[in-house]
């Protein structure tokens, strides 16, 4: 028996789209942050520690914590997403940061 494979896209859209509708599917496992998860707050924590560690950007790090809340809020657990939400957060602030000394950097030019 063969198994179909499993389309990760909404109905009409189009193949490598940007936006997708499924939280568990990876559909660029290139730049995937290995071993996250979020059964339990320790777990969280965990994750949470190796994707400040991961090496990665720091949009990229904000998107695996950002999917890795909506996942743990789908399944009910909302003292992970909890975790994810405080350092989506602290990752947030860190933006702000950068977004205000490049403005400044801009008007220091003139």
């Amino acid at each position: 028996m063969v198994k179909n494979p499993r389309i990760p896209r909404k109905k009409g859209q189009r193949a490598g789209s940007k936006k997708h509708s499924d939280l568990y599917t990876d559909e660029n496992p290139k730049g995937t942050i290995k071993g996250l998860k979020f059964a339990t707050v320790k777990d969280a924590a965990s994750s949470v520690s190796k994707i400040k560690r991961s090496g990665r950007s720091h949009a990229h790090k904000t998107q695996a914590a950002i999917a890795m809340e909506q996942r743990a809020r789908e399944m009910g657990k909302a003292g992970a997403a909890g975790v994810y939400r405080k350092f989506i957060n602290q990752q947030k602030k860190i933006t702000k940061q950068r977004r205000k000394w490049c403005i400044t950097k801009k008007l220091l030019k003139k």
